[in-house]
């Protein structure tokens, strides 16, 4: 299933409204699931999403989330920790040599850290999350011209819609809890 997200707006929504879905009451992460795989061309929308889904956890307000194209991987004083990782730079080679996560990474999410990975089609198959979201943001032909939502000045199709794919029964549960409140709040498109 997708649904339509007109601009940039609804974008950092829907990661608000994932985040919201992703911590219960006593601030604790939706049992077994540790990831969510961003999809998406250059500047789809991944890094408006993240922080959408930053300002929704506890200690969302000291974050200041940005692009980890260059650094790799940003860490987020959220509860939990937010872990915003990107394999773009590493390409297919890279990322196959790294043979595991970096320990860091490895250690905070052994620790109850959330990964949100942007560019997860560059992981070796045998890191991938069991438990995970994957939501791909795709641009929506006759959308219009707008501003490239992660790069500022380049223009882009504004409409998007986002196909969220369940994996593992925590992924499964959480995508279940989450379509009719994204079925409320967007348009739904077929995906």
């Amino acid at each position: 299933m997708a649904w339509l997200l007109d601009n940039a707006g609804e974008t950092e929504a829907l990661g608000r409204i994932i985040g919201e879905k992703l911590i219960d009451a006593r601030g604790t992460l939706w049992e077994g699931l540790r990831a969510l795989y961003l999809r998406g061309a250059l500047g789809s929308g991944k890094t408006t999403l993240t922080r959408g889904l930053a300002a929704a956890l506890p200690g969302g307000g000291e974050a200041e989330v940005a692009s980890p194209s260059f650094t790799l991987c940003n860490i987020y004083p959220t509860r939990p920790v937010l872990l915003h990782a990107d394999l773009y730079r590493l390409g297919d080679a890279g990322a196959a040599a790294l043979g595991e996560l970096p320990e860091d990474m490895a250690d905070a999410m052994d620790e109850g850290a959330l990964l949100v990975l942007e560019w997860p089609e560059y992981l070796a198959p045998g890191l991938r999350e069991e438990n995970r979201l994957d939501i791909e943001l795709r641009p929506v032909s006759g959308g219009g011209q707008g501003e490239n939502l992660d790069i500022p000045g380049q223009s882009c199709e504004m409409k998007r819609s986002a196909v969220i794919t369940a994996h593992g029964a925590a992924g499964a549960a959480l995508l279940e809890a989450l379509r009719p409140v994204l079925s409320s709040r967007f348009a739904v498109r077929g995906a």
